[in-house]
């Protein structure tokens, strides 16, 4: 039998217990500034913290010039106001397996076969930003999601990661996370536990495969806390946390109970002893069929009326866990040698009812409602606050983290420091760097990017369900298309962010030179090969 962990005290209250018990050993001194670029001489290295969302909407920030309704994110604003906000920030691909190689080794993730889901894994020979950080002294923990397509190095714990705690999937269950809720599967039909591969029951694993099960909470509160705990720990070194939340992927079958009322979403319980479990539960009994019940819960088969309701919900969730987590840097003194970058995987999905503004599509594909993600970077003692329009991506988080902490990557990245950037040096990072997409054979869409002019090829249409809400924020029973096209495309995103005028046929010469820069640089990537035969 695991232990159960209990919590019913407030997420605030628990946040005040904690940073009573802290030591605030590595404050600076007031006024104290970190030369540009570089640790304060004395040694004092900054502490770092990556968050990433998970399907975050690019208008689902209240940092950024267009903002959704409905949207409430004070402490991420606040977050924001402390720092460098990125307004044409991209992941390196437009699903999160693959997004987060690139993030964490700072490399195309074609050079080793990550198109798309299920390909490249993390290969032994590559290199993560964890791993530079450890070797540099600082102690390290990965707290939340971690989906890597295998590979041998899979597993958070050969990262570079002194500790973890989460789930090794595309997804998981934000309120059943019990050792009781897989028995109340399994009781019902033996086997059970199995099919939900999709969205994962049961208990998080922490560190080398020890399960703990937890009640009467969600996943995005565990790792806050986790989070709280790790930053609390006494010692002479400083920090990396690596915090990747499961807010706000599917499946949002349930709101979190605190913020039910608020935001006017029934109750959804779930009782482990019921006869039939209703939905929008999995009944394996009720239902067998699986995949019927996950297309209709998370690919929007059936459309929930709270569904965004329950998105605003958990996300303003995740904003809260954020600020505790930046009130407990406060509070150990440590918040101004601090260095925090946030960002979501991918674009966000349509099918967790997601709000991209006015950028073009979802998650899944290449136009930029896939790939453009909202960014902060905060660095108190060293950063002003500022938004930056300059085309930046994941990959230059690698090399911006070498270039402040003066270790050397054991990779060549393809990312740059955002150092000169966010110091005026420079007033675009990768204006004459053509910059690419694939998702490989699979979906053939791909893209070449060079300075605002974006060249875009995709074999098979697409056509994306979108949401729309009534007058009182609920989801209508009728989606809407929102159609993607085939073939050639070329945007001039100066002048036409959502992607709405194809200018292909009006500047052929332009089409041809950046069709032969996407071909020159596949030519230097792998073939995409399955993550389980990576090496």
């Amino acid at each position: 039998m695991q232990p159960i962990r209990l919590f019913h005290t407030p997420a605030r209250l628990q946040v005040t217990l904690i940073m009573a018990l802290v030591i605030s050993s590595t404050a600076f001194a007031a006024g104290e500034k970190v030369a540009a670029g570089i640790s304060d001489p004395s040694g004092n290295r900054p502490n770092v913290i990556v968050i990433l969302a998970d399907d975050l909407g690019y208008a689902d920030v209240g940092f950024h010039d267009v903002v959704a309704d409905g949207v409430n994110t004070p402490h991420l604003d606040r977050l924001a106001a402390s720092g460098v906000v990125f307004r044409n920030a991209y992941a390196s691909a437009p699903v999160c397996s693959n997004s987060r190689l690139a993030l964490s080794t700072g490399r195309y993730q074609h050079r080793w076969g990550a198109y798309y889901y299920g390909q490249g894994g993390l290969p032994s020979n590559e290199h993560t930003i964890a791993e530079m950080m450890r070797d540099g002294g600082y102690r390290t923990m990965k707290i939340g999601k971690t989906h890597l397509n295998n590979g041998p190095k899979s597993d958070p714990m050969k990262h570079g990661f002194d500790h973890y705690l989460g789930f090794k999937h595309h997804s998981w269950d934000f309120n059943l996370i019990s050792e009781k809720d897989v028995a109340a599967y399994e009781k019902k039909q033996k086997g059970s536990i199995a099919k939900a591969r999709m969205a994962p029951i049961g208990p998080l694993t922490r560190d080398n495969g020890e399960l703990e099960s937890y009640e009467n909470t969600t996943t995005t509160e565990v790792f806050g806390r986790e989070s709280l705990h790790f930053i609390s720990a006494e010692g002479d070194k400083p920090f990396y946390l690596q915090l990747e939340f499961n807010a706000v992927h599917t499946p949002l079958t349930r709101g979190p109970e605190q913020l039910r009322k608020k935001f006017g979403i029934p109750a959804r319980p779930f009782d482990r002893d019921a006869a039939v479990w209703e939905y929008p539960y999995w009944d394996p009994v009720a239902q067998p069929d699986y995949g019927q019940w996950y297309d209709q819960t998370c690919h929007l088969g059936i459309p929930d009326p709270y569904g965004r309701k329950i998105y605003l919900a958990h996300l303003e969730l995740m904003d809260t866990m954020i600020g505790d987590l930046l009130d407990a840097l406060e509070a150990q003194g440590v918040r101004e040698n601090t260095f925090i970058f946030f960002s979501s995987d991918n674009g966000g999905s349509d099918q967790s009812y997601a709000n991209n503004g006015p950028i073009n599509a979802y998650k899944y594909c290449l136009m930029d409602g896939g790939i453009k993600v909202p960014m902060i970077v905060s660095w108190p003692s060293a950063f002003a606050n500022k938004h930056i329009d300059a085309t930046v991506t994941h990959r230059d988080l690698f090399p911006t983290l070498s270039e402040i902490t003066g270790m050397t990557p054991q990779k060549q990245l393809d990312g740059k420091s955002l150092l000169p950037l966010i110091h005026g040096d420079v007033d675009q990072l990768h204006a004459s760097e053509p910059m690419f997409w694939d998702s490989g054979p699979r979906q053939n869409n791909w893209v070449a990017r060079l300075g605002d002019w974006k060249l875009v090829y995709r074999e098979v249409g697409k056509t994306y369900q979108s949401y729309d809400l009534d007058e009182n924020g609920l989801v209508k029973p009728t989606l809407s298309d929102v159609n993607i096209r085939s073939g050639l495309q070329l945007y001039d995103l100066a002048n036409d962010s959502g992607e709405t005028k194809n200018l292909s046929l009006e500047f052929p010469e332009r089409v041809a030179k950046m069709k032969q820069l996407y071909t020159d640089w596949r030519a230097q990537m792998a073939d995409p090969i399955s993550g389980k035969k990576a090496k």
